[in-house]
C-alpha cells in the first residue's frame, strides 16, 4: 500500500515512516525539507530510495493533492508544537487550517483508511474513570489545545458522514531517535534533572512508546474498516509509581517533594497541572484487538530514550548514573 505521510520527518511521524517500511507499506512523505528526510533515512538506518517525497506543506494544498496523488492511505501526523510561550498561538494558524486541508484532500483522493493523529488533550477531562475514544470533544483552551479540538471536530463530522478516517487519541508520547527534541523529551528532561521527584495526591502520568504507537499506526491500515477511534494512553502510573521507575532506570534515588494544586501552578501551565492531577488510565483495549499490538514495559521506555539522551548530550550522566 502506497501510504501518504504528513509530519514524516517529526518524532511519531519518523517513527511511523520506519514502521509503515517494516510492514512492507510504501511511504510517500509531504515535506518542507528534503535535507531532513535525507538525514531521517540515516537515523532509521533504511535507503533514502526507499521513501519518496513532495516537497511543500500542509497548508499548502496543491502540495498535499500532489502527494496524495496515486496513494492508497494517508497518515496525518504533522501538528506545531512548543513550549516556547511566544510561539505557542502558531498551533491556532497551522494544526485546525492544515488538519482540513490534509483530510479533506485525502477524502477526495479516495483514500481508505485515513488516520488522523489526534490527541488525548482533546477529550480531557474523561467522562468516567478511564479516558475511551468516543468520550466528547472538549474545545478552548491553551492554542494546542484549541487548535487539535478543532481538528478532530472536523474529523469526526466527517466520521459522522462515513469518511473512513481512523482518530488516534495519543498520550504522552516518547523513546529514543527523534532529529529534533520533542516536547516530551523536552519535559523529561526538566523532570529528571533535579534530585527530587513531585507527588501529589491524585493523578499521575501515561506514557505510550513512540515505536509501539507506530507500529500499531501500521497495523491500521486495513481499507473497508470504515471510520474508527482508538485511544493510545500506554501505561498508567501514579505519581509514586512514576518515581519508582525513575528510581530504578537511573539508579539515582530521589527524594519525593508532596506538592499541592496551587504549588503545582506556581511551576507549570494550570491545564498541564489540570491534566496532571486528573489523568486516569486509556481504554486501549480496542487498538490492542485490533492491531496485535501491546504496550512495552514503561521502563524499557525510559532507558532507551535516556541512553539516546545520553548519547545525544541532551542529558548530564549525573542524573542518570546507572547508564553513564
Amino acid at each position: 500500500m502506497r501510504v501518504m505521510v504528513t509530519g514524516g520527518t517529526g518524532f511519531i511521524g519518523g517513527h511511523v515512516t520506519r514502521a509503515l517500511l517494516d510492514a512492507g507499506h510504501e511511504p510517500r512523505l509531504l515535506v518542507r525539507d528534503p535535507a531532513k528526510l535525507e538525514r531521517l533515512c540515516a537515523l532509521f538506518g533504511v535507503p533514502p530510495s526507499s521513501v519518496s517525497s513532495v516537497r511543500g506543506d500542509i497548508l499548502d494544498g496543491d502540495a498535499v493533492l500532489d502527494a496524495l496523488d496515486g496513494c492508497d492511505a494517508c497518515v496525518h501526523a504533522a501538528a506545531f508544537t512548543t513550549l516556547t510561550p511566544e510561539e505557542m498561538p502558531k498551533a491556532l494558524d497551522v494544526n485546525a487550517p492544515g488538519a482540513r486541508i490534509v483530510l479533506d484532500a485525502a477524502v477526495e483522493r479516495g483514500c481508505d483508511p485515513i488516520v488522523s493523529l489526534s490527541s488525548m488533550s482533546v477529550i480531557f477531562p474523561p467522562t468516567g474513570n478511564m479516558l475511551r475514544a468516543d468520550d466528547p470533544v472538549h474545545t478552548g483552551g491553551a492554542p494546542y489545545n484549541e487548535s487539535k479540538a478543532d481538528a478532530e471536530l472536523h474529523a469526526r463530522a466527517l466520521q459522522d458522514a462515513g469518511v473512513p478516517i481512523v482518530s488516534l487519541y495519543p498520550a504522552g508520547v516518547t523513546g529514543p531517535l527523534d532529529l529534533g527534541v520533542n516536547v516530551t523529551e523536552a519535559i523529561l528532561t526538566q523532570v529528571l534533572s533535579a534530585e527530587f521527584l513531585l507527588t501529589a495526591d491524585s493523578g499521575g502520568s501515561l506514557y505510550v512508546d513512540v515505536r509501539d504507537t507506530a507500529a500499531a499506526i501500521a497495523a491500521l491500515l486495513v481499507p473497508g474498516r470504515g471510520p474508527r477511534r482508538y485511544m493510545s494512553g500506554g501505561t498508567f502510573m501514579t505519581w509514586d509509581e512514576f518515581a519508582d521507575v525513575v528510581d530504578a532506570v537511573t539508579g539515582m534515588p530521589r527524594a519525593r517533594v508532596h506538592a499541592t494544586r496551587a504549588e503545582l501552578e506556581q511551576q507549570i501551565e494550570p491545564e498541564a497541572v489540570e491534566i496532571m492531577l486528573g489523568i486516569v488510565p486509556a481504554d486501549d483495549a480496542p487498538l490492542h484487538r485490533d492491531t496485535g499490538v501491546d504496550w512495552r514495559p514503561f521502563a524499557d521506555t525510559l532507558h532507551d530514550l535516556l541512553v539516546w539522551m545520553l548519547q545525544q548530550g541532551r542529558l548530564d550522566p549525573k542524573w542518570a548514573p546507572a547508564l553513564a
